[in-house]
């Protein structure tokens, strides 16, 4: 009697140690299934790609679209970017920061639209720096490359692209601009605080204000004129209020295509490299370039409406300087004062366009 109650104790055992083992197995294969479905869901195969350029513009219909087009080829199509244009997702203001938070995982915007946030990338806003798109943007991203500090300004993010726009001139209405006296007393409308500096050393009244209330303040008389690259006579139809430009390559604007850091670490290397690949200089080439396009047919559009351009000669670019050159120096101070390489960078930067 004893053996056979001894017999049932060691089968009743050994049946609860196999069922705790096939538990274990169950559950170890169940987590590594669970860790698996977790991995995969991490993997982005869809990106949202975030601006405020309008729908019809050609920074949304060429560049735009030439990247995604990029990355559908490169990817064969398992990576996929879709465009939201006219600040659908996000305000002009707040692309970065919804890049950096997450809300969207690609955003382009303006850097002087957010004042102070990109000290160092603002030197391509000040004046003689750089003659063409191409070669801004070129200039931009290479300072990026070399300088740690201007690194830090994209710490949240993974910049993707750095580029300008071709270099700003100034529109006026009713009076032409031909020297330094012409400008005196005048409201510019100016589109940040690098070259509201400059304006003001040259006597003018600068207006801050956005690109899209230009027309309005053009043609109801609120500025006298406005500071802008080519293209805006075109983008923004300030060719019909316009009367005449001068032409001295002031600023340009600069702009800024980034990615949310959590989104680029779940692409995986493989399309990390990709993107790596067909973006940062290559990009910037493309985008600076449509710009310069576009400046080309906005002289032409000019000149066929009848608008009166001046072009500044060499030496009214060195009186032009005299009044300026001061903000430029006060520009690299307060870099200075922040702990900022801004001599450094803004030689660097000359250099580069030189060549």
């Amino acid at each position: 009697m004893k053996q056979n109650n001894y017999s049932q104790k060691m089968l009743t055992i050994l049946f609860m140690a196999g069922m705790l083992l096939l538990t274990a197995c169950s559950n170890n294969g169940s987590d590594q299934s669970n860790k698996k479905a977790a991995t995969t869901s991490k993997q982005k195969s869809n990106l949202d790609f975030s601006h405020f350029f309008p729908p019809n513009h050609e920074q949304e219909t060429v560049v735009v679209q030439e990247f995604i087009s990029r990355v559908t080829d490169a990817t064969d199509g398992k990576l996929k970017v879709t465009s939201y244009p006219g600040a659908s997702l996000a305000a002009p203001s707040a692309q970065f920061d919804s890049a950096a938070a997450g809300a969207v995982d690609i955003g382009l915007s303006v850097h002087s639209y957010t004042p102070n946030q990109f000290p160092l990338s603002s030197v391509m806003e000040l004046p003689f720096i750089s003659d063409s798109g191409v070669q801004g943007s070129k200039v931009l991203w290479q300072l990026y490359e070399e300088f740690p500090e201007m690194q830090q300004e994209y710490a949240e993010v993974v910049p993707l692209w750095l580029y300008t726009s071709e270099p700003g001139q100034l529109f006026t209405v009713g009076k032409p601009v031909k020297s330094v006296d012409d400008l005196k007393g005048m409201r510019i409308r100016s589109p940040s605080p690098e070259v509201n500096e400059w304006l003001t050393a040259l006597g003018a009244s600068p207006v801050s204000m956005s690109m899209n209330e230009t027309y309005e303040a053009l043609e109801k008389g609120v500025v006298d004129g406005t500071v802008g690259p080519w293209h805006t006579l075109l983008d923004y139809s300030l060719h019909s209020v316009v009367d005449y430009v001068t032409v001295g390559n002031f600023y340009m604007s600069t702009f800024f295509t980034v990615m949310n850091t959590d989104s680029y670490d779940a692409l995986g290397a493989e399309n990390q490299k990709v993107l790596k690949d067909i973006t940062g200089e290559k990009m910037g080439e493309v985008a600076g370039g449509n710009f310069d396009k576009r400046a080309e047919e906005a002289i032409k559009t000019a000149k066929e409406s009848g608008i009166k351009i001046y072009q500044l000669s060499d030496q009214d670019i060195e009186e032009w300087k005299i009044l300026i050159n001061p903000t430029i120096e006060k520009w690299i101070k307060k870099m200075e004062d922040k702990g900022l390489p801004g001599q450094k960078i803004y030689d660097r930067a000359l250099e580069l366009s030189q060549k």
